[in-house]
């Protein structure tokens, strides 16, 4: 007998995420309007705010979601053992075709009073990315907090430098942030 499989549709929260996450990484989040996200994300007002309060709710979740994918790549299939293998997840991260920039960076500079919630997210997320950085440097005899804002500078570097060049060309993040590891193992 045949049957036909349907494949399901996600659900309304999922929908209004992703579109979301596309709009506001591409376009910015004081551009996109959540007449356009409930538009294309085809749901109702109600169903919208029944699923984030405000639109600052959603630009929450939407850090939250990105915050969560970037620990999810980070650590499959597997976390990394060491910084250099950190390093090579984070460079591969970078010259993926479709990443652009980085969206906490974007945030921030979207919005730059620090005391805003928006700002504070990226604040957060960097630190837990400096957290992470100091903790892979723990086999080093260094000081580990300044070699990690270091290469957390350099990381930084390599998706301003993807945001202003595009796909164009590829950004080598392991042999820089290796270079400063080097130059704090010589001082």
């Amino acid at each position: 007998m045949f049957s036909m499989q349907t494949q399901k549709e996600p659900d309304p929260r999922e929908r209004i995420l992703d579109v979301a996450d596309r709009l506001f990484y591409a376009d910015g989040v004081r551009a996109t309007g959540t007449e356009k996200i409930m538009s294309i994300s085809k749901v109702a007002k109600a169903t919208f705010y029944r699923h984030f309060k405000s639109k600052d709710a959603l630009v929450l979740a939407y850090l939250e979601r990105r915050d969560r994918f970037l620990w999810d790549y980070l650590s499959h299939p597997s976390p990394a053992n060491n910084l250099r293998e950190a390093l090579t997840k984070f460079e591969q991260l970078t010259n993926r075709p479709d990443v652009t920039s980085c969206p906490f960076l974007r945030i921030a500079a979207e919005y730059p009073d620090i005391a805003h919630p928006f700002h504070r997210a990226a604040i957060e997320h960097q630190n837990k990315i400096l957290d992470y950085l100091t903790d892979l440097l723990r086999p080093f005899a260094i000081d580990k907090k300044a070699a990690a804002a270091a290469i957390l500078s350099v990381i930084d570097g390599a998706f301003s430098t993807r945001m202003l060049y595009g796909t164009s060309r590829k950004i080598p993040l392991l042999s820089s942030a290796e270079a400063v590891l080097k130059s704090f193992q010589s001082a």
